[in-house]
């Protein structure tokens, strides 16, 4: 592993992590609340009376799948029952119920002793209800849900297939990080935007230049037929917006109102295009006026990987509640490989 390759993978942690911080007190506030609170600039940092910023369920699941990657490793499980695994615990810091036996994944991992990973941050309901109707392992849930909740978990997929690059080709990272989502989202949409954002993920955390890793990701996506092509469509829409200039309101009326899958990666493929810096394109996303924390949080760990952890905004990683979780989450990582 190169040291850019581990600064890429640090970059994208804690951008993803930040990004989904700094949308959290502005998802659901309406246009004139916004206003009245932050001004026509809007949210320019952590806006909670202690400073600290307060990431949500996004970066919490994104933690676990983390550590499914890890448990994987030592002990040579099925990587799909390993992720399942992890979402059920998941699901027990949020105190809910599942109909698999807590016996089963309540006694592996390391994330349960984090106190923060207990705070309900907005789960997303499609997570909870699909995690607590599961009757098997690994079975691939029956809804038509194609929100955000299953694309906004699997960056760390991409990242340790960028430390196997041998071993991960992109058929691999598709299969793996959709299936990973059809745990709990059912529509095409909402499993397939998961494989194309592990492979972008795995692609720039390699040094790929975004718009190669784009066209690359695309053609594979061809191959898929119909059940591929609204999330083309909208891939294709966020490089026609980029090559525009258009300003950031026009832009965010062109792809969308961010509140289902295809549309939030479309925007993070916009603002990895067209952000001169880390800090310029997390604040356009935490200032989206649909779902603020999670296009924050795809777009953090899209910008995180591009650019590395150096070119983050200085001071705020340490500013997160709950870093401590992150920092043993991503060193843990970097230990198994």
């Amino acid at each position: 592993m190169t040291t850019d390759i581990a600064d890429r993978i640090w970059g994208g942690f804690l951008g993803g992590a930040i990004g989904d911080a700094l949308g959290e007190p502005v998802e659901f506030l309406s246009k004139e609340e916004r206003l009245q609170r932050w001004g026509p600039s809007g949210v320019q940092g952590f806006v909670h009376s202690d400073g600290m910023g307060r990431f949500t369920d996004d970066t919490q699941m994104t933690l676990f799948t983390a550590e499914a990657l890890i448990l994987h490793s030592k002990t040579g499980e099925p990587l799909l029952t390993a992720l399942h695994k992890a979402y059920l615990r998941w699901l027990v810091t949020q105190k809910f119920p599942s109909r698999i036996s807590p016996d089963i994944y309540l006694h592996e991992g390391f994330l349960l002793d984090e106190p923060i990973l207990h705070k309900r941050m907005g789960p997303g309901r499609t997570c909870l209800r699909a995690l607590m109707e599961a009757a098997d392992l690994g079975m691939p849930v029956v809804n038509d849900s194609k929100g955000c909740g299953g694309l906004m978990r699997v960056a760390p997929i991409g990242f340790w297939a960028a430390l196997h690059p041998d071993q991960w080709d992109i058929r691999r990272i598709f299969t793996v990080a959709s299936q990973s989502a059809q745990l709990t989202h059912g529509h095409p949409c909402g499993y397939l935007t998961a494989g194309f954002f592990a492979v972008l993920i795995r692609q720039v955390t390699l040094g790929r230049p975004l718009d190669d890793a784009v066209t690359e990701t695309l053609q594979f996506l061809e191959k898929l037929g119909e059940s591929g092509a609204p999330i083309r469509q909208f891939v294709l829409l966020a490089q026609e917006v980029a090559v525009k200039s258009l300003p950031w309101e026009r832009a965010v009326q062109e792809l969308g109102a961010g509140w289902v899958a295809e549309e939030i990666l479309a925007i993070a493929v916009y603002l990895g295009l067209t952000a001169p810096d880390f800090r310029t394109g997390i604040i356009q996303a935490a200032n989206h006026p649909g779902d603020a924390d999670s296009v924050g949080a795809v777009a953090g760990q899209l910008l995180g990987a591009m650019r590395g952890r150096n070119m983050l905004i200085p001071g705020l990683a340490d500013r997160l509640e709950g870093h401590s979780a992150l920092m043993l989450a991503a060193s843990e990582f970097f230990a198994v490989n």
